[in-house]
């Protein structure tokens, strides 16, 4: 195949087809038919298998052989992340930084291992398809691997400007630098076009964890969290009797403000995933044919979780009520570091907020439903990016041989930085939240309601509702499912045809 760049416009979208003609293969859409759905009480136990390994981090190895990029520039597009994760995966120089640090040895063990030199250009043309598409469908090839948000990745797929990963050989999403658990909330038909890998730090920040006000659990004679969370006692309704105890009108003026004490604070739109999720269910979960599909109508128990959060935020006033739209309340620290907040919602990469506070602190998962839940559950936001190997690159397979080698890499050096010295050393303050950590970060959830599809369903329709206090959530499901379903739908068909 000659160079794409010595190709007719018309020709490069002929090639771009043949490529792709035969990696997608897609049967009937049955999103909506229900006899296909499996009997999921609570779906997150249907995806969670936590990968197992006897092998340290250091023993684990890529299969990737020989390869010699003869000197090659490798040209990676990534989005700046200043709205909540990490932007850069390599680094050119050495601060003295630790997680920098690492991302340099990354970087220089890559480029000598394979001849290459790694070059990351951040772009901060983020908020849609339009900027990388434009490069796609004209045949530019100067991007080898694109970096987008997750909430915009499948479009690329869909629409037919991505390699399918089955066919990238050096790719092996077995190994542990892979997340099997969230990875397989984004295959279609078994087909993948992008994962969750050890590479990219945002994902890793954008996790949910709750952070706990010690002096508090002390003044008010509550019970050790991370005591409750080791025995398995760690539940919902055990996080509203403790939050009732730590709410109280301060300044006894008779209402309820910014200027008394909660038992939580958290943003509207957050507040309904991280406990569904934390509960173990999904708002779009996958039948055995590993198809998509709106879990909400006919799930009870989502039903039963979701009213059981407004009574706890609403009823019991244990929420500072506010109505922001951002990721962050700004407010949060203040509230935490004046004793007046038992429980903050954080992410990782939000927990560096709290370094400079002088309030002692915890760290701890979101609560089951009931203590019999199989385990605890973490959520992963929506914002984190996701690579994609674009058609006009004609050397796939050494796109795959990267990402792989990257993740790799990255699980035995970055990570351990990150993880090791970025949270637990500098932001974690006891060995107890240490071993939180670790329970977290094993047990993520990655929901489609929320994050490919929350400008539908999460913040189109449940945000406004929850900032209204409506509680109509079956009247209002029942309207929007045609809806949802016609989007999931509509993507299936593209996969189809």
């Amino acid at each position: 195949m000659k160079n794409i760049k010595k190709l007719s416009f018309i020709s490069i979208l002929f090639v771009a087809a043949i490529l792709l003609s035969n990696l997608i293969s897609c049967k009937k859409n049955p999103a909506s038919e229900k006899e296909n759905e499996p009997d999921i009480k609570n779906a997150s136990e249907e995806i969670f298998e936590p990968y197992e390994t006897t092998e340290s981090a250091e023993e684990i190895r890529d299969a990737i052989p020989e390869i010699d990029f003869g000197g090659k520039t490798f040209n990676i597009l990534v989005p700046d992340q200043w709205y909540g994760g990490t932007t850069h995966m390599i680094q050119e120089e050495i601060t003295g930084e630790p997680v920098n640090d690492a991302q340099y040895l990354l970087k220089s063990k890559i480029d000598e291992r394979f001849n290459v030199e790694l070059k990351e250009t951040v772009t901060d043309n983020i908020w849609g398809t339009d900027y990388i598409s434009k490069f796609i469908l004209s045949g530019d090839d100067r991007f080898d691997i694109y970096f987008v948000m997750d909430i915009f990745v499948i479009d690329y797929a869909r629409n037919k400007m991505v390699y399918n990963w089955n066919e990238l050989v050096y790719i092996d999403l077995t190994k542990p630098y892979w997340d099997s658990n969230t990875n397989k909330s984004v295959t279609i038909n078994s087909n993948m076009y992008f994962a969750f890998g050890a590479y990219d730090l945002s994902y890793y920040d954008f996790t949910d964890i709750l952070v706990f006000n010690k002096d508090m659990i002390q003044d008010y004679g509550l019970e050790t969290p991370y005591d409750l969370v080791k025995s398995g006692k760690w539940t919902i309704d055990k996080f509203r009797e403790m939050a009732k105890q730590a709410t109280a009108d301060v300044n006894g003026d008779g209402k309820m403000d910014i200027n008394d004490s909660y038992g939580y604070i958290n943003v509207p739109k957050q507040i309904l995933p991280s406990f569904w999720i934390a509960a173990g269910e999904l708002s779009v979960a996958k039948n055995a044919d590993d198809y998509p599909y709106f879990n909400v109508p006919g799930n009870s128990r989502f039903y039963v979780v979701v009213d059981k959060i407004y009574e706890i935020m609403w009823d019991e006033n244990i929420w500072c009520r506010n109505d922001r739209l951002e990721n962050l309340w700004p407010e949060s620290k203040k509230l935490f570091s004046d004793n007046r907040a038992l429980f903050a919602a954080q992410t990782f990469y939000f927990l560096n907020e709290f370094r400079d506070i002088d309030t002692n602190f915890g760290i701890i998962p979101y609560p089951k439903f009931t203590e019999d839940q199989l385990q605890y559950y973490a959520r992963v936001q929506g914002g984190s990016k996701m690579p994609i190997v674009p058609v006009t690159n004609l050397s796939p397979d050494k796109a795959g041989a990267i990402l792989e080698a990257m993740a790799c890499e990255s699980y035995k050096t970055v990570i351990p930085q990150y993880y090791e010295v970025s949270l637990k050393r500098k932001n974690a303050r006891d060995s107890e939240s240490e071993e939180m950590l670790d329970l977290i970060f094993s047990n993520r959830v990655y929901d489609l309601g929320d994050t490919w599809w929350c400008n539908d369903f999460r913040d189109g329709l449940l945000r406004p509702m929850f900032t209204d206090n409506n509680r109509n959530l079956v009247s209002e499901i029942e309207k929007f499912e045609p809806k949802m379903n016609a989007i999931i739908d509509n993507l299936m068909q593209d996969f189809a045809d």
